[in-house]
């Protein structure tokens, strides 16, 4: 009896185990791909990004080995795989089309009772461009942007061939540099043609105005401007649509003659086959100063003492003779091309290391009374600068002070910047060669303390701080010998003019 029972245990498990193989006896099959999201799980496709997170559906998935993208591996973690679902990741260094054109476009899942394919494709996001840069030959063009994979050309608005010489992109598929075919552009657009899509561009690019080495440049005189993608340009037009002459261009810099005729400040713009383009400051402000102009020593008596009334000009600075009596030049005197009257820092006398007082033409005050056009309750800090215009020749020792006089510190400075360009410049000597254009970030004034500007201080980070509580800024610029030698007399000549805090951003 113990036998018969052996037996027919035996064949049940027999019986058993033939049906549980004979459950799984073919390959597995696949019936669709859906988004694992409950909202969406009754939405299936057939394409995807490499990344992206799946579900396969179907059945015979029990005893899963291997799951292949374009036969790239993909991990899957065994807790998601069951007999009708597998959890998984596309792998994000799957093969696509555009980085083998020979892919299978398949999803393939092997199991200890067999294997299957589905079609499948794996796509890349469409390419775009963000910004175009031109070298300085004009002949090289920089394209940045996104998803440049599987480039197949490049094309540009020339007549003839208007494909791209040679190009290469680099490993992230984020920029490229293109060779630009011969011929005079036509305003279009360049095109990058990958296997996803078409990215475009306007070109030629955008020119910008970045800066121009015076901003208050006299008539006559020679203006660079600074800036990217000139190309093209035909004009410089001044304040009152007048135009400049004698236009040098090169791709990122222009030189021209400033014409005569200006009356008023405004903007500087440059005009071509790609557009205009207009200077983010004012062009000579200082024939009709905004509220940020602090002081363009430009009176009319020309008597030091004698300064003119607030309705003739408001912005003269503060008693004309600029405290502690530097030298003062009356418009039409001293430095050639300056814009009216101006300052002069010229001491005389011998300074010793540490040495940073007012006296000997050493120092200029700006006017307490004169407002800033920056909100100190508002506007950020980042958002301003301090700019004046300067004359110096071969300076190379010592530096410039510029710190904030606050009323209710007993004038004491509580922040100060400090300009030396000497020490960066070649050399070790720096000149402008005529007027120039200076440009301070207010984020450059740190904590100051006994007036002395402190390289361990702390930058200014609201504009309040430096203007103090009344809305108004009064600045000081102090020569100082912060060196380790003394400076002779007589080494120091540097004129200032046209003294303003103005929005840079």
């Amino acid at each position: 009896m113990q036998k018969i029972f052996l037996i027919i245990f035996l064949i049940g498990a027999l019986v058993q185990f033939a049906c549980k193989k004979n459950s799984n006896s073919g390959p597995p099959v696949v019936t669709d791909v859906r988004t694992p999201a409950p909202a969406t799980k009754d939405s299936t496709f057939t394409q995807a990004l490499p990344g992206t997170l799946i579900v396969i559906q179907g059945h015979g998935f029990s005893g899963l080995e291997a799951v292949y993208f374009n036969d790239t591996s993909a991990y899957f973690n065994p807790v998601y795989a069951t007999d009708n679902n597998i959890i998984l990741s596309i792998p994000s260094s799957a093969q696509t089309a555009a980085t083998n054109p020979s892919v299978p476009s398949t999803i393939r899942i092997v199991t200890n009772h067999g294997s299957t394919s589905y079609s499948f494709t794996l796509y890349l996001k469409t390419p775009y461009i963000s910004a175009l840069s031109l070298d300085s030959t004009g002949t090289v063009l920089t394209i940045s942007g996104g998803n440049f994979v599987g480039v197949k050309k490049i094309t540009f608005p020339v007549p003839g061939n208007d494909t791209a010489l040679s190009y290469t992109v680099d490993t992230s598929h984020t920029q490229i540099i293109a060779k630009v075919p011969p011929g005079t552009p036509s305003t279009d657009s360049v095109r990058v043609y990958c296997t996803f899509g078409v990215a475009s561009f306007p070109y030629p690019p955008p020119s910008t105005i970045a800066s121009v080495n015076n901003e208050n440049a006299a008539a006559g005189t020679t203006l660079t401007i600074i800036g990217t993608n000139f190309l093209g340009i035909t004009n410089v037009v001044f304040p009152g649509g007048i135009s400049g002459t004698n236009l040098q261009v090169t791709i990122n810099q222009i030189t021209v003659t400033v014409p005569s005729g200006i009356t008023t400040g405004d903007t500087l713009r440059v005009v071509g086959s790609g557009g205009t383009s207009t200077s983010s400051f004012v062009f000579d402000n200082w024939m009709s100063p905004s509220p940020g102009f602090q002081a363009n020593f430009d009176g009319t008596s020309g008597g030091i003492w004698s300064p003119p009334s607030a309705s003739v000009n408001p912005y003269y600075g503060w008693d004309q003779g600029q405290q502690w009596i530097p030298k003062y030049n009356a418009p039409g005197a001293g430095l050639a091309n300056a814009t009216g009257g101006y300052v002069e820092l010229n001491p005389q006398g011998v300074q010793t290391p540490g040495e940073s007082w007012y006296q000997d033409d050493m120092s200029v005050t700006t006017d307490s009374g004169k407002t800033w056009t920056a909100n100190p309750s508002t506007d950020l800090i980042g958002n301003y600068a301090l700019k004046f215009e300067c004359n110096v020749q071969n300076w190379k020792v010592g530096a410039l002070w510029i710190g904030n006089l606050i009323p209710a510190t007993n004038y004491n400075w509580t922040y100060c910047a400090k300009f030396e360009p000497w020490k960066t410049a070649s050399g070790g000597t720096w000149s402008t060669n005529g007027w120039a254009t200076v440009t301070i970030p207010l984020t450059s004034f740190l904590t100051s303390q006994y007036s002395l500007y402190q390289t361990t201080g702390t930058a200014a980070t609201k504009i309040s701080q430096i203007m103090g509580g009344n809305g108004h800024g009064m600045l000081m610029f102090v020569y100082a010998n912060d060196g380790t030698t003394n400076i002779p007399g007589g080494s120091f000549d540097m004129s200032i003019d046209n003294v303003r805090i103005v929005p840079v951003k």
